[in-house]
């Protein structure tokens, strides 16, 4: 009876291919983790989570979200987008910053003026504040302003101000709606533009992203959320992860299939990543199904993103483990523990911070939306007549003027509280003043945010910094990274270290945001310096000065 010739197995390999398997291996599972990253940047909330939720999920694949009896409309698209962060980055999720530094156009160059700057950022709000109004309107409306490029913004909008070449001046109260479209959106959103994949060059493709809220079907259901994945896009994802998981799953499997384990073993977990990335792919397209069939398998993805993640794992350790004998697995656990230190190193100091800020931003945004209404609101002085101009809060005032080494420092006069920067800390060298005026800049620029930013700065101790002040000098005590300062560390040494408990103003401490929030409310135009009582911000004590 013929011996059966013995079983080629990795461990049999010499040493030079061993360690090429070792570093594809290892690279595969690199590359995978990095993945993982994409994941959260291309279909998760950034809300904080480090992975797209389930909700997120059939949100992108099957394009419905699941609303409660009673749950408000939906926004569309485009109010929803262009409603973020003027400041934040141009995403898919926020192009709020193309009306404002990302306008291909002369903002950044306006904004250069001190002067200019508050009614530019009114104009370009304006103009924000006129497509949510169109976009808001009655479909014959939205149609007739855009084929008219004249759009009558509702009476509450009237007086807003927006950018003079949107304005028609024939007709005040209207807008240049197509023009603005075309210059903040359609500049990208055009065959061989940035987005030509997403083209809004005329009124019926920008239907799609305008149509009002859906409602809330009796009862609950699901309703459009209005993410759902292009077919352009869907095409072009599976095409490419077909084509390359394919070849690097086959490849893990084929390394997994000559070990020495069992036979049962290397005959499931061998095929068993690629067969769950084909059915991830296949719930891809299932999911575009109609309700409940396309929302339901939608689930599915989940399910088997996390197979493919797990298989892959389990093929990389046991095949490495497998290649070598007690001292090469020695080396390899060293390798791991090494591994998970630096892993473990780079999510404290990089990704968890930022998904602090994630959450940071998301609060700010939250809050800051009951305020975005309320501009679109008319307002008046509770006597049915417009309201009485509004200066800044006394605490803007007591921070603001130039210094002066020997210039007032008490809470009752403009500019009184200006030297807390300079030279009333004892620290304080003449080589510091750009330092020290970039930070009163600094300080002056987070009491002037929106109160919803502002608290969420002050809590994420980061407060990202504006345009005017990028490449401006900051003592690295302050610096959050390379784009935000700590600005709850900042206040608390400038201002708290005497408006707190136990120091030399704790009548009106400083220490906490709600102190703050006090002395943060604008004034009348003209309240300070001219009379006016102040509210009661102790000067600091004789002796202090």
């Amino acid at each position: 009876m013929d011996t059966p010739a013995a079983r080629f197995t990795l461990r049999q390999l010499p040493l030079p291919a061993k360690l090429v398997v070792s570093t594809f291996l290892l690279a595969v599972g690199v590359g995978y983790t990095s993945a993982m990253v994409q994941l959260h940047m291309q279909h998760g909330e950034r809300d904080g989570n480090p992975l797209p939720t389930p909700n997120d999920v059939v949100a992108v694949f099957a394009g419905k979200v699941w609303k409660a009896a009673g749950d408000p409309a939906a926004r569309s698209r485009l109010e929803e987008i262009i409603s973020g962060d003027p400041g934040g980055g141009l995403t898919a999720k926020n192009m709020a910053p193309a009306f404002f530094a990302q306008d291909d156009a002369d903002y950044r160059k306006q904004a250069q003026d001190p002067a200019r700057k508050p009614q530019l950022d009114a104009e370009r709000n304006g103009e924000r504040w006129a497509v949510v109004a169109w976009v808001k309107a009655p479909d014959e409306a939205r149609r007739k302003g855009y084929e008219e490029d004249n759009f009558l913004l509702p009476a509450d909008r009237a007086k807003a101000p927006v950018s003079p070449a949107y304005a028609d001046k024939a007709k005040p109260g209207a807008v240049k709606i197509k023009q603005l479209l075309q210059d903040r959106c359609v500049r990208c959103h055009q065959p061989g533009g940035d987005k030509g994949d997403v083209p809004l060059t005329t009124y019926e493709e920008l239907a799609k992203h305008v149509s009002a809220g859906v409602v809330v079907p009796p009862g609950g259901g699901w309703v459009d959320s209005g993410r759902r994945m292009s077919l352009e896009k869907l095409t072009q994802s599976t095409h490419a992860h077909l084509l390359s998981f394919a070849m690097l799953f086959a490849l893990t499997g084929l390394a997994f299939a000559f070990t020495s384990y069992p036979g049962v073993v290397r005959g499931v977990l061998g095929p068993a990543v690629l067969i769950a990335q084909f059915a991830d792919v296949s719930l891809w397209w299932l999911a575009r199904l109609p309700e409940p069939y396309g929302p339901n398998l939608a689930w599915g993805i989940i399910a088997t993103g996390g197979l493919v993640g797990l298989g892959l794992g389990f093929q990389i350790v046991l095949t490495l483990f497998n290649l070598y004998g007690p001292k090469g697995k020695a080396v390899l656990v060293g390798l791991f523990l090494l591994a998970g230190g630096v892993g473990g190193l780079l999510y404290v100091s990089v990704v968890a911070p930022h998904l602090a800020a994630e959450r940071a931003a998301r609060a700010a945004a939250a809050a800051q939306k009951p305020a975005d209404e309320a501009k679109q609101k008319p307002a008046d002085n509770g006597n049915g007549g417009p309201p009485a101009p509004a200066g800044p809060s006394r605490l803007e005032r007591l921070l603001t003027g130039e210094y002066s080494p020997k210039g007032p420092f008490n809470g009752k006069k403009d500019g009184g509280m200006v030297r807390a920067f300079f030279n009333k800390d004892d620290t304080f060298d003449e080589e510091q003043t750009d330092e020290r005026k970039s930070e009163q800049a600094l300080v002056l620029a987070w009491l002037k945010t929106e109160p919803g930013a502002r608290k969420a700065a002050y809590e994420a101790d980061r407060f990202p910094l504006p345009a005017d002040l990028a490449g401006k000098p900051f003592h690295a005590q302050f610096r959050a990274d390379a784009a935000g300062i700590k600005v709850k560390t900042l206040f608390d040494t400038r201002c708290a270290v005497c408006h707190s408990p136990g120091r030399d103003v704790e009548k009106y401490p400083l220490d906490s945001y709600e102190g703050i929030e006090k002395y943060l409310k604008p004034e009348p135009a003209g309240a300070a310096g001219d009379g006016a009582k102040p509210p009661a911000v102790e000067p600091v004590p004789p002796g202090k000065d």
